[in-house]
C-alpha cells in the first residue's frame, strides 16, 4: 500500500483557521465600531468629565489625606491620573488630524481614572469611603459604556489595580472587608446590566419611529396627491380648447381680457410642471417606504445601468438649473446588472444629494458620473470636486444614524438622520455588490458603486 507523500495530505485546518481568523477580524471590526460610537454619543458631555474628573482628583487629595484621613494615599498616582482628564477638557482646541484616535484615548483615560486608579486606591484601603467611590465609579462607567465596552474597560483596569498591587511593597490586602463587598460589587454591576438600555434597543427604536413616521406620511400625502393629479389632468385636457377659444375671441374683436402670448404659454407648460411634481412626490414617497422595509424583501430583476443613472438625473428635485449643469453624466459606458429600479435610483439619489449639498457649502465644485463595464466588475462612480471628507470622519459614514457636516466638526453635534449612506450600503449587499468612498480632504470625494457581472453581461 502506498503511503501518500507529505504535500498530498489534507489539511482539514487550515479552512477551519481562516474561518476563525475572520471571525475574530470581523468581532474586532464591530467592537471598534461600537467602541466608536459610544465615544460618538459621549462625546457632547467630554469637555465637562474632562473639567470634573480633572479638578476633583486633585482636590480630593487634601480631603482623604488631611481632612477625613486615610490609611493610604499616593499624590503623584492622583495627579497623573488628573492629568488624563485634561486632554479631554481641551478637546475642542484638539488638531483635526488629532481627532481620529479620540475613541482610543477616551478609553484609556476612562480605564486608567476609574478602574485602575479608583481600583487600586479601595485595595489599599478597604475602608468605607472608598468602597463607595469604586462603586459609584462602577455606576458612572455602565452608564458612559455599553456592556461589552464597560466589561472590557472595567475588567482591563481592575486586573491593572490588581497587578500594581501586588507589586507595591507593603501592600496588605484587607481579606475579609473585599469578600463582604464582592457579593454588593456583583450585585451593582448585574442590576446595572439589567437596567440599562442597550444601544442596539436604542437604535431599533428609532428605527422603528421611522418606519411608523413613514407610512402616516405616505398615507396622508397618497390622496391629496392622487386628487392632484387627476386635477392637473383635466385642466391638461380642456386648456388647449380654453386657449384656441380665446385666441378665436381675440380675432374676432370680442371683449375678452387681454392676455400676453409668453403668459399662455406659462400657462400651458404649468400643466406639465404640476404633473412633474407630483410624480416626484410619488417618488419620494416610494423611496422612504422603501427605505422603511426590510431590504432583503426588495425582489431583483435585471435592469440597465444607464437607464437607470439617465432616470435618476431626470427625476431629481435640482433647487436650480445651475445645479442641474453642474453634474455630468459620462457619453459612453453602459452594462446590464440585477438589480432594483427603484432602489437604484434612491441609492443614486443619495450619492447626488450629499455632492450638491456639500459642493453648495464650500462654494465650488463639479459632479461627474462614470459608467463603467470591467472584467472585475462593473462601477458607477459620482466624483464631485468639492471639500472632501476628513479622516477620521471617512471610516463612519456608512454608519447608521451617523451624519457629518464641516460647520459642526469638533462641536459634538449631530446634523441630519444620517440613514442615507447607511441605507445605500445595504441596498448594495443586497444586490450582490458593494459602495466605497476615496476623499482627498480639500480636494474632491469620489463614491464607487460596484455590481457583480450577470450572465447577461458575461453573454454581452
Amino acid at each position: 500500500m502506498t503511503m501518500p507523500a507529505p504535500d498530498d495530505e489534507p489539511t482539514p485546518r487550515q479552512p477551519y483557521l481562516r474561518l476563525q481568523l475572520w471571525l475574530l477580524l470581523r468581532a474586532l471590526a464591530r467592537f471598534e465600531t461600537t467602541m466608536w460610537l459610544r465615544t460618538r454619543y459621549s462625546q457632547p458631555k467630554m469637555v465637562a468629565i474632562g473639567v470634573v474628573g480633572s479638578f476633583s482628583l486633585a482636590v480630593y487629595y487634601p480631603v482623604w489625606a488631611y481632612l477625613f484621613p486615610q490609611p493610604y494615599e499616593n499624590l503623584p498616582m492622583r495627579l497623573a491620573c488628573s492629568a488624563t482628564f485634561i486632554p479631554l477638557a481641551l478637546l475642542p482646541w484638539w488638531p483635526r488630524r488629532l481627532r481620529a484616535y479620540l475613541p482610543t484615548y477616551w478609553y484609556f483615560a476612562m480605564t486608567v481614572a476609574m478602574p485602575f486608579f479608583v481600583g487600586y486606591m479601595t485595595l489599599r484601603n478597604a475602608t468605607p469611603p472608598w468602597l463607595m467611590t469604586h462603586m459609584a465609579c462602577v455606576m458612572l462607567l455602565m452608564m458612559l459604556f455599553d456592556i461589552a465596552s464597560f466589561l472590557l474597560v472595567f475588567t482591563t483596569g481592575s486586573l491593572l489595580a490588581g497587578v500594581a498591587f501586588a507589586l507595591s511593597p507593603g501592600a496588605v490586602l484587607h481579606g475579609q472587608t473585599m469578600l463582604e463587598y464582592v457579593p454588593l460589587l456583583l450585585f451593582g454591576i448585574v442590576g446595572g446590566a439589567t437596567c440599562t438600555v442597550s444601544s442596539t434597543m436604542a437604535e431599533q427604536s428609532r428605527i422603528d419611529a421611522l418606519t411608523a413616521a413613514s407610512n402616516n406620511i405616505a398615507h396622508e400625502l397618497r390622496t391629496p396627491l392622487g386628487s392632484l393629479r387627476i386635477a392637473a389632468r383635466a385642466v391638461a385636457r380642456y386648456m388647449p380648447d380654453l386657449i384656441r377659444s380665446h385666441r378665436l375671441a381675440e380675432s374676432e374683436g370680442l371683449a375678452v381680457p387681454e392676455m400676453r402670448t409668453q403668459n399662455l404659454h406659462a400657462l400651458e407648460r404649468s400643466i406639465g410642471v404640476m404633473e412633474r411634481e407630483v410624480t416626484y412626490a410619488n417618488t419620494i414617497i416610494d423611496m422612504l417606504l422603501l427605505s422603511a422595509r426590510a431590504i432583503g424583501e426588495v425582489p431583483l430583476t435585471t435592469l440597465g445601468a444607464r437607464d437607470c443613472v439617465e432616470q435618476a438625473l431626470r427625476r431629481f428635485p435640482y433647487g436650480s438649473r445651475a445645479e442641474r449643469e453642474r453634474i455630468t453624466l459620462s457619453p459612453t459606458g453602459d452594462f446590464p446588472l440585477l438589480g432594483e429600479e427603484t432602489l437604484v435610483v434612491h441609492i443614486l439619489f443619495n450619492l447626488l444629494r450629499n455632492a450638491l449639498f456639500h459642493t453648495d457649502r464650500a462654494g465650488k465644485g463639479e459632479i461627474r458620473v462614470y459608467i463603467e463595464a470591467g472584467e472585475n466588475g462593473n462601477h458607477i462612480r459620482v466624483h464631485d470636486t468639492g471639500p472632501g471628507i476628513p479622516p477620521d470622519v471617512l471610516p463612519r459614514i456608512f454608519n447608521r444614524f451617523y451624519s457629518y457636516s464641516s460647520d459642526s466638526a469638533g462641536t459634538g453635534n449631530i446634523t441630519g438622520l444620517g440613514i442615507g449612506l447607511a441605507f445605500c450600503r445595504a441596498a448594495m449587499e443586497h444586490m450582490g455588490g458593494g459602495i466605497m468612498c476615496r476623499t482627498n480632504l480639500g480636494e474632491f470625494t469620489e463614491f464607487t458603486l460596484t455590481f457583480p457581472i450577470t450572465e447577461a453581461g458575461v453573454r454581452q
